[in-house]
Formats: structure tokens, sequence, C-alpha cells
């Protein structure tokens, strides 16, 4: 996880660097572990109005997004390969987001963003741990974040 976290330094010092010189280019930050490095270095701060048990930003799995194939699946990530929810020509999209996707809305399952006080913001990448380990659930093996207990 700390090589990964040098990784997002290296790349911000470049995004600096460019944009010092005039470089126009926006460089789309879409790894949600951006949130962790940034909060780290203090460029992103925890909103003072910020309420308990809302989801602002991170991983939208669940949150704001599902996908669709050309076949009619829907899964609720498309790269997690067993998060499929169910069928547009079979299922009524409506039925399908507000109960089959309410399992990737229960964030308290998750092992150590459940913990972690980025838990609106960040949640790192659900299908990298998934790759990695089966678990939805687990932490992303990326997440250099310590968090008690």
């Amino acid at each position: 996880p700390l090589r990964y976290r040098q990784l997002l330094a290296d790349c911000d010092r470049k995004f600096k660097e460019y944009e010092a010189a005039g470089c126009q280019t926006y460089f789309i930050k879409k790894d949600h572990l951006w949130t962790l490095y940034e909060y780290e270095t203090d460029a992103f701060h925890i909103p003072e109005a910020a309420e308990e048990g809302m989801i602002y930003g991170g991983c939208n799995c669940g949150n704001c997004h599902l996908t669709i194939l050309p076949t009619g699946d829907v899964y609720a990530c498309r790269r997690v390969q067993n998060s499929k929810v169910g069928n547009v020509f079979e299922d009524r999209l409506a039925d399908l987001w507000i109960c089959q996707m309410e399992q990737y809305r229960d964030y308290a399952k998750f092992e150590k963003c459940a913990k972690c006080r980025l838990l609106a913001f960040c949640r790192g990448c659900p299908a990298v741990a998934s790759g990695k380990d089966g678990n939805f659930y687990a932490a992303d093996p990326q997440c250099w974040m310590e968090v008690a207990g």
C-alpha cells in the first residue's frame, strides 16, 4: 500500500509541475484513494456540515451508479463479476435499485472502511478487494490508512 501511496505522490507532483508550466490538461483523479492522499496532504478537508451517515463521494457502487450490459444484465459494478443483480428485460430497474442493490449500501459491512473517518468520502475500491480476496467488503489492498480496531 505504501508503494501505491508513493505512486500517487509522484503523480501529484508531476500534475503540479505541468500546471505550473502552463499545461491546461486537467488530470482526473478517479481512484478513490486520492481522497485519502489529499486528506493526508491537507488538500481535502471533511466539511464541517457533513452529516453523519451520509455518503458524499468515493465508490459509487450501490450509491449512484450501476452497469447495464447489452444483454440487459444489470451489475452493481462492472468490475465485480458476481455483482449481477438482475436483467432490465426481466426486472423493473427501480426494483433492482431499491431491493437488490441494497446489499451494496450496507457500509457497516466494510471491514476496514466502516471504521475509517473517510467512510463517507472514499471506501477505496471494493472491486479491487473482491478481485484479491473474493470479498467485496474486505479492505482495499491498496489502502494504507491505519484504522483502530
